[in-house]
């Protein structure tokens, strides 16, 4: 039945990274991704939360929808750093409110020096050049290519989404319909994955 299965949890970022020195970095987001064509709602749970303020840790989420929710650190002390906590983000039907999946966000608080500091033997400078360059010429290149890569959906994930809601909308191998064609469950459960990874893909270029 499909009350008794789970479905995968979408969010992001998967790791937060607060910096002791950084005062900017100790308040982050998280974004909660409804990619279903159901209501939900949400959970946040921690490992310590002394450590930490979660801004609205529950609600609900809309259909093919997805809310902010603001995560403080309190304790940004060196005693605290390189000590790893995570967050769980609980799924539950909107309804009867059982749980349907969850998804784990690991926190570090770090140094500022490990995010300022870049390793020398990594990175080397690019040797300055007596040739003159057209920078003009560059620029608008590089610019033409950064627009066709970030114009947005490309023809394909649009035929993959397409393809996949196809696919949801035929009915079931355990529904007892006339009609011809037939997929499984878990198929279904794939395909309703896929097109939750496609959906976040278009709203993050909106």
């Amino acid at each position: 039945m499909m009350t008794e299965c789970k479905v995968p949890v979408f969010v992001s970022p998967q790791t937060l990274t607060f910096s002791l020195d950084d005062r900017s970095s100790h308040k982050q987001i998280i974004t909660l991704f409804n990619p279903y064509d159901f209501p939900v709602r949400f959970k946040v749970f921690c490992t310590c939360t002394k450590k930490y303020t979660v801004v609205a840790p529950e609600g609900s989420i809309s259909a093919s929808s997805r809310v902010d929710i603001v995560v403080r650190h309190n304790a940004p002390a060196a005693a605290f750093c390189d000590i790893r906590d995570k967050f769980r983000i609980q799924m539950q039907y909107y309804t009867t409110k059982k749980v349907i999946g969850h998804k784990d966000v690991e926190t570090i608080l770090v140094r500022s020096s490990e995010n300022d500091e870049l390793p020398a033997e990594n990175f080397k400078q690019f040797l300055r050049s007596d040739t003159p360059v057209d920078n003009f010429d560059n620029e608008s290149e590089i610019r033409q290519n950064y627009n066709k890569r970030t114009s947005g959906p490309n023809i394909t994930t649009l035929f993959m989404a397409g393809v996949c809601l196809c696919g949801l909308l035929l009915p079931s191998s355990e529904d007892t319909d006339i009609l011809k064609f037939r997929i499984s469950f878990n198929l279904k459960l794939a395909l309703a994955y896929v097109l939750g990874m496609i959906t976040i893909t278009i709203l993050q270029h909106q």
